[in-house]
């Protein structure tokens, strides 16, 4: 099994912030959408972002998060 990580919230919130302008980006080269409605959808995804974040600040934290030897499974041995 993986060991789990903390989330790098950082991270998170600029790789949705890229996705989503990058989504914008294509609907408005494939002509789905029109600039005027770019011109919402950018706001909407900086919106998106800022609540992936708060999500991830409300998110409960582990007690464990901050020593990484503390995750290991003791069951499993060495």
């Amino acid at each position: 099994m993986v060991p789990q990580h903390a989330t790098d919230i950082v991270s998170l919130v600029f790789g949705t912030i890229f996705a989503g302008f990058t989504v914008v980006w294509l609907l408005v080269v494939t002509d789905l959408i029109g600039w005027d409605d770019a011109r919402v959808a950018g706001p909407v995804t900086l919106i998106a972002a800022g609540a992936v974040r708060l999500v991830a600040a409300l998110r409960p934290h582990r007690e464990n998060d901050d020593d990484p030897s503390a995750s290991a499974d003791p069951s499993h041995g060495p």
